[in-house]
């Protein structure tokens, strides 16, 4: 027998369906319009229509096969009902930007432009509500609702008000910023009085004596900058990059063509200079961005650096490689990690041909034995892409590319690096090496600029030094001024848990302070600015209130422990040196890995103890690594394991989430003949910061699911001068020192990571 229906559900359904559909189509018209295809917003929002409009027929008619016998909701309501999700499920999964390149017949399937971040059960829950709510306005306007049954209409306010609360509350999840679960982690640096600073050179961001003059070049013809095209100030070649980029074929070529006006056939060489006015020679630096959307450009973002690096000596340049960013007509996925290094260096020869180049109004301005390279992002990596092809004969992918270069490139900044998108791990020597990051940076949420510090050897033919900083709640974004406090696209942008993450203003200004004394040091040759490097303290003045982790190593240094000769836990790096514990709960050795499970490329020794007393002792030191002229220096971090003898790796593990991170205190001898020591505290010579837990997305389980763990291990450099310990006991001779011992006799139990227990220079 047919199953009647009321007249109430058959305007009920519908106008609830049709809702659903609308409402569906307008989210697809709007995920479109934030494509920055170059068509402008109101066409790509018709077209995201269209394209929403389809998904919701081809799932309407999809539902409607697979749901034909089904009679107690009307047919045509339960197929676009039905549909509409289908086809809500369809776009979350395959982007609007990626049907888009396959209907274009793009033969290759990239990956989404941004992560789905969006929870498809929100999503559904608000689409389906919608369409509810609409149906009830309808039967309440129309006077229906009345005529329900007392139960059906109950059972219907129920519903509606609890999809109407779960809605809600994915609303204000999507609109508001977040929170952030542990306020107490992290710790602003001590000052340092001006007598304790061996530095004492000053704010390093503060402005330098120089006027800034800036000024453009560029080549060839641009559709859309016209700073490197007709207004350029400086006419700079066009190079042929096809080979670096093989990649730039079908719909990517087509389109980016179209937009620019050029192939890479004639990629020109673009950039917006800081330069100070006076006869120079000056050093001369580039900066390089990232990854980005290619419409909206990045190379103006650095400006803060220029004006800066300028203002104090520098000649600044923010080079322009927006055109081989990514778009919605597809990533290169990293396949243009070759070409990005390379335009670096195609760059410095047009800036050497300058220099060179009587009465060019660059002709002799450049210092080109004093040349750094600043990268963010992808850029941070293609800075160390181009170093090693500087020193190369050939273009490893391509060898019938012939490399003639050979630059003194003295300097590398890594801002926010990522470290594997070129298919080949570059291990450079000899360079003075620099890196920032921020523990919010969920773009990148691993600290890879530790990886390529790894990979950095340094002899003692010269000197050089590598060093970095970890910043608690600076995110990716924000270096660039034009990038943001959102590390994704929108959607995905949406669950961002942007509440932790530092002012904008407050993370370039980190960024200011840190690389310009990196740059002094390392172009300028100023070795007070060394000492900014290594211990946060130094920089409290001028630094905002954050936790800041630094790392360093210099030519100078000399392993005595630095676990990476063997796996033998009772021997040390130094000749004949031998390790030795007591009553250490927890004892191994391990390679240290990122939250995303890449290994750091370092080894380190993870220590527990569960009662005062227990220690790590070195024996057989060879003594000329100990004299007054040196220090002894490692890294530490604390660590998050649950107990000291739990035999889960340090990278994994989890803490209780209420109580802040620890690093605890502890005490170093130095033991000579005749039971002569001497003791100090760890704590009189650097502030130890704690590990930071960190939070990327609003939702909690979602991000344990997405990011995996809560923290990674970031060990801090500390430096403890060897006539410290003569000080405490005159009676000590440096020279008859043959042990050293670690005394965790400051807390009844803890973890400690250590790493490269060694001697150094003291500058």
């Amino acid at each position: 027998m047919k199953r009647q229906r009321s007249r109430h559900s058959d305007r009920f359904w519908p106008i609830g369906s049709l809702t659903v559909g609308l409402t569906v189509m307008l989210l697809s018209a709007i995920n479109v319009a934030l494509m920055d295809t170059g068509l402008g917003n109101v066409t790509e929002f018709f077209l995201g229509l269209g394209l929403g409009l389809v998904a919701v027929i081809t799932g309407a008619i999809v539902v409607a096969l697979a749901l034909k016998l089904t009679h107690s909701i009307p047919f045509a309501a339960l197929s676009v009902g039905g549909g509409s999700i289908f086809a809500l499920w369809y776009l979350n999964k395959n982007s609007p930007a990626r049907i888009a390149r396959t209907l274009l017949d793009d033969p290759q399937w990239q990956l989404d432009l941004s992560r789905d971040a969006l929870s498809f059960g929100s999503l559904t829950g608000l689409v389906l509500t919608l369409g509810l709510l609409a149906g009830i306005v309808f039967l309440v306007w129309k006077k229906h609702l009345t005529l329900l049954r007392a139960a059906h209409r109950g059972l219907l306010v129920l519903l509606t008000v609890s999809l109407i609360t779960v809605s809600a509350g994915t609303l204000w999840s999507l609109m508001s910023d977040g929170h952030n679960p542990y306020p107490d982690d992290g710790a602003f640096p001590e000052l340092l009085t001006i007598a304790d600073d061996p530095g004492n050179a000053g704010n390093p961001a503060a402005p330098g004596l120089y006027t800034v003059k800036t000024l453009t070049y560029g080549a060839g013809n641009n559709l859309r900058r016209p700073e490197f095209g007709s207004n350029r100030d400086i006419d700079s070649r066009t190079v042929d990059a096809r080979k670096l980029l093989p990649q730039w074929v079908s719909l990517k070529k087509r389109m980016r063509e179209s937009y620019w006006g050029f192939g890479l056939e004639e990629a020109p060489l673009n950039g917006r200079v800081w330069m100070p006015e006076g006869a120079g020679p000056f050093p001369l630096v580039l900066i390089v961005h990232g990854n980005h959307g290619m419409e909206d450009y990045s190379d103006d973002g650095y400006a803060y650096l220029g004006e800066l690096l300028a203002n104090r000596g520098f000649i600044t340049v923010s080079v322009d490689q927006n055109y081989i960013n990514g778009s919605w007509s597809g990533d290169f996925q990293g396949k243009e990690m070759a070409a990005r290094g390379w335009l670096l260096l195609e760059h410095l020869a047009q800036w050497r041909d300058w220099n060179q180049t009587p009465g060019h109004p660059l002709g002799d301005k450049i210092d080109m034995n004093r040349l750094a390279l600043i990268g963010h992002s992808r850029g941070g990596e293609a800075v160390s892409i181009a170093h090693s092809f500087n020193r190369l004969s050939h273009f490893p992918d391509d060898a019938t590319v012939a490399f003639d270069y050979g630059f003194n490139i003295r300097a590398l900044v890594a801002i926010a690096q990522v470290d594997q998108r070129y298919h080949r791990r570059v291990k450079l020597q000899d360079v003075d090496f620099f890196t920032i990051h921020g523990s919010y940076d969920s773009d990148e949420p691993a600290y890879h600029g530790l990886r390529q510090m790894n990979r950095i050897s340094l002899s003692t033919a010269d000197y050089h030094f590598k060093a970095g900083v970890y910043v608690h709640g600076a995110n990716h974004g924000q270096f660039n001024s034009g990038w943001g406090r959102y590390d994704y696209s929108p959607p995905g942008a949406w669950s961002l848990n942007t509440a932790p993450i530092i002012p904008g203003e407050d993370q370039r200004k980190a960024a200011k302070i840190y690389i310009s004394a990196f740059l002094e040091a390392s172009l300028h040759g100023d070795g007070r600015f060394l000492s900014y490097l290594k211990d946060p303290r130094s920089l409290s003045p001028w630094l905002p209130r954050q936790s800041y982790v630094h790392q360093f190593m210099d030519s100078s240094f000399a392993p005595i422990a630095d676990f990476e000769e063997d796996i033998d836990t009772a021997t040390g790096s130094a000749d004949g040196a031998r390790i030795s514990v007591k009553d250490l709960a927890l004892w191994r050795e391990e390679a240290l890995q990122h939250r995303d499970k890449r290994l750091q490329g370092s080894n380190a020794v993870v220590l527990g103890w569960e009662t005062p007393g227990a220690s790590y002792l070195i024996s057989n030191i060879d003594t000329g690594l100990i004299t007054t002229e040196r220090s002894l220096v490692f890294a530490v971090s604390g660590s998050l394991e649950k107990s000291a003898g739990a035999p889960s790796d340090s990278e994994n593990a989890e803490t209780d989430d209420s109580a802040a991170p620890t690093v605890p205190d502890f005490s170093v001898s130095l033991i000579g003949k005749n039971a002569q020591e001497a003791t100090v505290l760890v704590s009189d010579f650097a502030q130890l910061i704690p590990p930071v837990r960190v939070q990327y997305l609003k939702n909690a389980r979602r991000n344990k699911a997405q990011y995996h763990a809560l923290w990674e291990p970031v060990l801090q450099y500390v430096e403890i001068p060897f006539a410290a310990f003569t000080s405490v006991n005159p009676s000590l001779s440096l020279e008859d020192v043959r042990s050293l011992r670690l005394d965790f006799d400051q807390s009844a139990a803890g973890v400690l990571i250590l790493d490269n227990i060694g001697s150094a220079r003291r500058l």
